[in-house]
């Protein structure tokens, strides 16, 4: 039951959090730690006064509800159509016409946002102003609540976190370029396991390495593969080369039945 309403109990806690923090004009626990509050930049710009980052109001009811509508409510609807569209299964060639064609824009719209965000990062990192689109759209800001106030963390973790944070952002933007069958055939000649090899020119499915429960074939090669396997390759990349072979998969085939586009 959790894992069903998960996305809705996500909403929930960000908008408690959000209501007790951000609403009374309070930081969260992990930017008290900081001894950072937001700042309307919009207020403050005009002015020309700012010496010590310390001055200026703090956000405005719109931004409040704004920020709430972003972070809440857009988070909560992206991940409900996530996985109302991989439920029902949009992005298989087989669908209307219609539904590819959401799950096509869905996929540029994720694509689009997560480009924005890093070059978002990349400015963030030389300015230091604005450390999310949200925060770029609102205008605002995080500035030092208190000259006086001693840091509770040190600055050692916090570069450790900072660190670990933007590693974990570059991998989750590479990983999904990687494809794991070129790379297995890029590092094949260096390897060294005899077995494995022995293994793949067997009959072990070449992407699992183990015996096919449901055995499909590629054409035009006739090599054996796990049904999963095959399926999701072919489904994720219409240009799909054999894993041992790298010949072009133009179909598959049950082993022995019939072939399929």
């Amino acid at each position: 039951m959790l894992f069903q309403y998960e996305a809705e109990l996500d909403a929930f806690l960000e908008f408690l959090i959000w209501r007790f923090s951000i609403w009374v004009d309070k930081p969260t626990p992990g930017i008290a730690l900081m001894n950072l509050r937001y700042r309307d930049e919009r207020a403050v710009e005009p002015r020309d006064k700012v010496r010590t980052g310390l001055e200026g109001p703090g956000l405005t009811v719109a931004q409040k509800l704004w920020y709430c509508i972003a972070t809440v409510g857009g988070q909560y609807i992206w991940a409900r159509l996530q996985s109302f569209s991989a439920f029902r299964r949009w992005g298989d060639t087989e669908q209307r016409p219609l539904a590819r064609r959401l799950w096509i824009l869905i996929q540029r719209i994720e694509g689009i946002y997560r480009a924005a965000s890093f070059g978002n990062l990349l400015i963030f990192l030389c300015t230091g102003r604005y450390r999310n689109l949200i925060e770029r759209a609102l205008r605002a800001r995080l500035v030092y609540g208190s000259p006086n106030m001693n840091r509770a963390v040190s600055f050692e973790y916090m570069n450790r976190q900072l660190v670990w944070n933007e590693f974990s952002e570059m991998l989750l933007l590479l990983l999904p370029l990687l494809n794991s069958s070129s790379v297995k055939n890029l590092l094949r000649p260096f390897s060294k396991d005899k077995s494995l090899s022995s293994a793949e020119d067997g009959s072990a499915c070449p992407i699992c390495q183990a015996t096919p429960t449901i055995p499909y074939v590629a054409l035009p090669c006739q090599h054996r593969y796990c049904y999963y396997c095959l399926r999701t390759r072919c489904a994720a990349a219409p240009s799909f080369r054999c894993s041992r072979c790298s010949e072009p998969v133009v179909a598959m085939q049950r082993h022995g039945g019939v072939p399929s586009e």
